[in-house]
């Protein structure tokens, strides 16, 4: 064999090693957030069944901290092959750029939008012992008793730190923000009449609205929940403003081949209409959609354009805080 043929089959030879290796080696999902928690949950759901779709093993890479930012930042340089995306809520993407002067990512630019992976509803609940029932009681009481009103959240510069700012505008009520170091604490206190009332994902207390430990006034989105069907929306009840329906979506980075990611969306739609899957997204509060990568980056735009001028109104920044 003369040496040139040579060369020329140990390169073949080399690159169909490598495609074969590429092949089997696994995906990764990425998750900022700790075991246990809604994303970390998501995040084991869908890598189960992408593993199943595509034959080879999708494991779960944990890089938690900064409140889901040094995950976003590992998704940023990874390579857009495919083999690695990420789970993350809203607020990681539509929120975050605004809090800080200078961010670690451009939302709009260095991710894609591959899945929705579930909806949820924001809902505004009030403890048990205040003398209110629905939505405008509790705004009359709280105007009558500014000094007593306020809500918990899961954190401050989270998207329900910044709907109740709007909730006080639109219901021209003083609310005094009250931050959580996550969405546990603050049921917690909502339950113990610490707090007068909280902003979170209806999912968090759906349990203590069934036992009566809570009352749940309204919810955000624009239809009501399968959840709690008898809990009426904010815009049932005369606040079109206050309409909301947060997310959780898969991204993968900038430069991921469009085929790619449409091979991609189909998994993660396909799964999440699984009845399997269904149920337990409902058992979480969360509930799919079925959005192609172009309708979900409309969302984005849409939100993040929303939610810069409230954030900046507020003069709040991370930063300082």
């Amino acid at each position: 064999m003369r040496p040139v043929s040579r060369a020329a089959l140990a390169i073949v030879l080399f690159a169909l090693t490598a495609a074969h290796a590429f092949a089997q080696a696994p995906a990764r999902i990425l998750s900022g957030f700790p075991p246990g928690g809604a994303v970390d949950v998501l995040a084991r759901i869908f890598a189960e069944k992408w593993s199943e779709a595509i034959g080879r093993p999708v494991i779960v890479d944990t890089r938690a901290g900064a409140t889901g930012q040094i995950a976003l930042e590992v998704l940023r340089a990874a390579a857009p092959d495919g083999n690695t995306v990420i789970v993350s809520p809203d607020s990681n993407i539509v929120v975050y750029p605004h809090t800080v002067a200078k961010p670690a990512f451009d939302t709009l630019r260095d991710f894609i939008a591959v899945a929705h992976v579930g909806r949820y509803d924001l809902a505004i609940a009030i403890k048990t012992t205040l003398l209110a029932n629905t939505l405008a009681e509790f705004l009359t009481w709280a105007r009558a008793n500014p000094k007593d009103a306020s809500y918990g959240t899961a954190g401050n510069g989270t998207l329900l730190h910044f709907y109740g700012l709007i909730l006080g505008e639109e219901g021209k009520a003083p609310l005094a923000h009250v931050a959580y170091r996550g969405a546990g604490p603050a049921v917690t206190d909502l339950v113990g009449g610490h707090v007068t009332g909280a902003i979170l994902p209806l999912g968090t207390l759906v349990q203590q609205a069934g036992s009566g430990k809570v009352k749940i006034l309204a919810i955000s989105g624009g239809q009501r929940s399968v959840i709690m069907p008898d809990v009426p929306t904010v815009k049932e009840l005369g606040y079109p403003k206050l309409e909301l329906s947060g997310w959780f979506g898969v991204f993968a980075p900038a430069g991921t081949p469009a085929d790619t990611v449409n091979k991609l969306n189909e998994i993660f739609r396909t799964a999440a209409h699984t009845p399997a899957v269904r149920e337990k997204l409902l058992a979480a509060g969360l509930e799919p959609e079925n959005m192609t990568p172009a309708a979900l980056a409309a969302v984005i735009k849409r939100d993040y354009e929303r939610w810069g001028p409230v954030i900046k109104a507020s003069g709040f920044t991370a930063d300082s805080n």
